[in-house]
């Protein structure tokens, strides 16, 4: 059986040795699309004038059309029944070649025979073509193209998101559209739903989607019935390359320099398997069997208190028990090189059965590193009545990453006739991030007087991503009144593993010169290896019939209506072991590492002979904190869009039924359900002010909807808050109600102006409530009465060459977001024991409201390009900054913590050497300010963590056919 890699290796073969077999001719191939609507004209007629026989033929059902001829220049003619014939001069064809040459047509009702002769304006199939599909989208939407997002020098989908219109990104990967981020904004890829991989968030982790695949990501910012009703900030839809006209191929290798990270020699790491290199572990870091063993866990358990072995038998068990666990639980330092990467892409489309199979295989490797050693972390209480906080740790803070991204696209795509397309896709990528971390100061809550507390941390974390899609695209018919059936099916696999995570906290204090080291139980935790890994496997499957009416109005003039279903399983587990110190060790020394090897296990006195218990692992796993999950949502739609000669309406409603069940290993938690049918109705208007002037509005009704870790009815620690996370079984799902608004002129090809404003109003949203009885900060998922969120934007896009033909090379693009939301604070402010309660009596000024987490008040992204394609240089100078957003929720008195404005700019330059080879070098973060986390108290910002990430200069060399 041939291995993946073979198959891989083939496909790239057989796609570059089909150059070689193309007859000794020429191809024209392109779109024809409705100049007015958008939408794309099935069976229209293509011929080329002035042959006998005539050659040409008619458009399929994605409005494509391919004509192969001898080299020479023609005259294409284009027509279609309610539309003016039009004639393009010159299109000139070469041998061996294919002339790409889209057309738009222009229906007119009096002149039916009048023939136009043209030389017909292309259409830009990147940013261009994006805004057209912006101005002609029956709901509001924003994107960015392959084009723009290799212009901003972006790696993955993430990344590009943050150039749109109302968009952030937090913590790198998780995406929040107009302030709603999680549960609030969907993820899809090529029109089917992305899972997350993260069992704390809903949202999609976007960094995992290679930019290098990618043909664009739009944002609709408004609900139509055939799109998930699950959202409220936006639906994002991630599509990837589609098949290529003519082959194609594309290798760049890149490289950069980042002024904190690179060849240095103290980058913190920790010892692991021989696949680290790409992000895989190889096993190195699983739970020991041993320690899976029933009789080791039951032996070995924090109810177990051994002071010596009672038999020889017990006594092997621990030593080997011990050993078996890998004593590392300190960084070590290393020297790293460059940031590096790789990608190859490779596409043809050529003849099967007199049939065009596009083809295209595409693979990519990326290595980072991040490293700080100047960070700080902190955290503060509130003395009621005091002016300041009061400090209750002052740590200094150095972390080291490295991150391997892994991965590959298959995409195939046969029209087995002009009316029948099937495609399938598979994507796959794999990321694993090796983290390693060391804080150091004071903490006098837990420790007094001069003593220094220190803590480590090793992380290991796999994420993966497959998706196999299949789709298909029918007309059952052969005319422009054609009902037409489309059809999605999927399969989906992701993944995260946490193996092996390791914490070791010490103290020690300076006395008479000398350094003493304590490993104090009675104040923070003993050291511990903690295992999680999240498995989810969910396939969909849905489908459209689109029935046109009233053709002779408009094209746009259509009746859709579908059904979809998506299931998913889960299933997450956690265990922890728990390191034991006993008095008979040896004095640790301050070397962890070395501590913990000499003192694990059985330990032999070297006088007498007689062996003690040394350091041995309990077990801490608690079984209430596994659980599995399903999921399934069954919709079904109905939709109507009709045009009038300046105004659409497209009208409809989705039904949803919610069925969730989350059920605890531990039978004596209750189970987390949610049954439930919703009825979400939409309407989207579109006035034609001009033929490239729209004002809409829209008025819809969304959910959303808890994930399985908020209903799982289990209590855990949260190492990213520092708090312990609580389920609730009773969470109920969000409903939103959206309304909207937009005018927008296309004044040029790749010219706009747009302004927008929104109000959405949530029942029931569910927010992470403080529990007051709780003996230590305890965060639970609660539902709330109501919340809001409002908010305009704006966006330019324009040459300068109206200033002076000089510029005419140059374009200004800017996009600007003002959001203002407001969460109650959970609790009644006349119940002293709530959260609500507290915080009035005790820091009235605190509010008992606060906006939802990862809301910034304000969002800007300013660009200035310069395009010169004879010369072919383009450069690119992009600023971005966020408003100061909160970032997580403190306990009653003390102020919530907020991540301050990160100015970042951006400044990216190509240049094509050849025809064929291409040069980007590229700075990144250039002002390199601080990210921050802060309190505010009193008019005064409390710091919680500060850190810097560095400058990068970049350089990449590419080569394309």
């Amino acid at each position: 059986m041939m291995k993946p890699t073979q198959i891989l290796l083939s496909s790239i073969f057989v796609l570059l040795l089909s150059t070689g077999l193309w007859a000794q001719q020429g191809t024209i191939r392109g779109t024809v699309s409705d100049k007015s609507t958008g939408e794309v004209l099935m069976f229209s007629n293509v011929v080329v004038k002035g042959t006998d026989p005539i050659i040409g033929g008619q458009t399929d059902l994605d409005g494509n059309y391919t004509i192969k001829l001898a080299p020479g220049t023609y005259d294409l003619e284009f027509s279609y029944v309610g539309y003016t014939t039009q004639t393009v001069t010159g299109v000139e064809v070469k041998e061996n070649d294919i002339t790409i040459f889209d057309f738009l047509m222009s229906s007119d009702a009096v002149e039916l025979d009048l023939d136009i002769v043209v030389q017909a304006e292309r259409i830009d199939r990147t940013e261009n073509a994006l805004l057209v599909l912006q101005m002609k989208a029956p709901a509001i939407q924003d994107g960015i193209s392959a084009q723009e997002i290799s212009r901003y020098g972006s790696s993955n989908a993430a990344e590009s998101m943050k150039r749109v219109t109302g968009a952030s990104v937090q913590d790198g990967r998780y995406i929040v559209v107009r302030g709603l981020g999680d549960r609030y904004s969907n993820a899809q890829l090529n029109g089917l739903q992305l899972p997350s991989t993260d069992p704390y968030r809903n949202s999609t982790q976007l960094d995992l989607i290679p930019a290098n695949v990618l043909d664009n990501v739009i944002a609709s910012k408004t609900f139509t019935p055939d799109m998930p009703g699950n959202f409220a900030g936006g639906n994002v839809n991630i599509k990837t390359k589609s098949f290529p006209e003519r082959f194609t191929l594309s290798a760049s290798l890149s490289a950069s320099y980042n002024t904190q990270s690179s060849f240095i020699d103290d980058f913190l790491t920790h010892q692991g398997g021989d696949t680290d290199w790409l992000g895989y572990d190889d096993g190195t870091r699983d739970v020991p069997a041993i320690l899976q063993d029933p009789k080791t866990r039951s032996e070995l358990k924090a109810s177990s208190w051994i002071f010596g072995p009672r038999d020889e038998e017990l006594g092997q068990l621990i030593d080997d028990a011990s050993k078996s666990l890998n004593p590392q639980l300190e960084p070590t330092t290393t020297s790293v090189p460059l940031n590096h990467g790789a990608s190859f892409s490779v596409g043809n489309q050529f003849d099967v059965a007199n049939r065009p199979l596009g083809v295209l295989v595409g693979v990519s490797y990326s290595k980072s590193y991040n490293h700080y050693s100047d960070g700080a972390f902190k955290f503060w209480e509130v003395n009621p009545g005091g002016e300041e906080l009061v400090n209750d740790r002052s740590l200094s803070d150095t972390q080291s990453a490295e991150n391997a991204t892994i991965g590959g696209l298959v995409g195939l795509a046969y029209k087995i006739s002009p009316s029948n397309k099937i495609s399938f896709n598979a994507l796959y990528n794999h990321d694993g991030i090796k983290s390693s971390r060391a804080l150091q100061g004071a903490f006098p809550s837990i420790i007094s007087g001069s003593g220094v507390f220190q803590t480590r941390s090793l992380l290991f974390v796999e994420r993966e991503l497959s998706d196999f899609q299949l789709q298909g695209e029918h007309a059952l018919g052969n005319s422009k009144n054609a009902v037409q059936f489309d059809w999605a099916a999927n399969l989906v696999s992701t993944s995260q593993s946490e193996p092996d995570f390791r914490l070791f906290a010490n103290t020690f204090r300076e006395r008479n010169g000398d350094r003493q080291y304590f490993i104090s139980p009675a104040e923070y935790d003993l050291p511990f290896h903690f295992f999680r890994t999240l498995s989810d496997q969910q396939w969909e499957a849905k489908g459209d019939f689109t029935i046109p009416f009233a053709q002779e109005k408009s094209s746009a003039n259509k009746i859709k209506f579908g059904a979809a279903y998506r299931t998913k399983d889960r299933t997450f587990e956690e265990d922890q072991w728990q390191i034991i110190n006993f008095d008979n060790v040896e004095p640790y020394d301050g070397s962890g590492n070395d501590f913990f090897e000499r003192n694990a296990g059985m330990l032999t006195d070297e006088g007498s002979g007689d062996q003690t218990v040394g350091l041995y692992p309990i077990s801490q796993r608690d079984i209430g904190n596994s659980y599995d999950g399903t999921e399934s949502v069954f919709s079904a739609y109905g939709m109507v869009t009709y045009d009038w000669t300046r105004f659409k309406v497209i009208a409809g409603v989705r039904l949803e039924n919610t069925d969730i069940s989350v059920i605890s290993r531990d039978t004596s938690f209750s189970e987390g359900q949610i049954n439930q049918l919703d009825v979400l109705p939409s309407l989207n208007l579109v006035y034609r002010l001009t033929e490239n002037m729209n004002l809409r509005a829209s008025a819809t009704q969304t959910l959303a909807r808890p994930n399985m870790r908020e209903l799982a009815p289990f209590t855990s620690f949260d190492f990213i808050g520092g708090f312990r996370l609580t389920g609730n079984p009773e969470l109920k799902r969000t409903l939103i109600q959206n309304y909207d608004f937009r005018w927008e002129y296309f004044f040029k090809p790749g010219e706009v102006i747009a302004v927008s404003a929104y109000y959405k109003d949530f029942t029931n949203p569910i927010v992470q409530a403080f529990l007051p009885r709780a003996a230590n900060p305890e965060l639970q998922f609660q539902n709330v009465d109501q919340a809001e969120v409002y908010g305009v934007e704006f966006e330019f896009r324009k040459r300068l060459g109206f200033i002076s033909p000089a510029l005419e090379n140059l374009k200004f693009s800017t996009n600007l977001s003002y959001i203002q939301s407001e969460v109650k604070i959970p609790g009644d402010p006349n119940d002293p024991d709530s959260e609500a309660g507290i915080i009035q009596r005790f820091n009235p000024e605190k509010g008992l409201t606060r906006p939802f987490a990862g809301q910034s008040p304000f969002l800007l992204n300013v660009a200035l390009n310069y395009t010169n394609p004879e010369s072919g240089w383009d450069a690119l100078l992009a600023f971005n900054i966020f408003g100061r957003r909160l970032a997580f929720n403190s306990p009653n008195l003390v102020p919530d913590v907020y991540e301050t404005p990160i100015p970042q700019l951006d400044l990216t330059v190509s240049k094509n050497i050849t025809d064929r080879i291409s040069a980007k070098v590229s700075v990144q973060n250039i002002l390199n300010r601080d990210f921050r986390q802060v309190m505010e108290y009193r008019g005064t910002d409390y710091d919680i963590r500060r850190f810097r990430k560095g400058v990068d200069f970049g350089m990449s060399l590419s080569y394309k056919i």
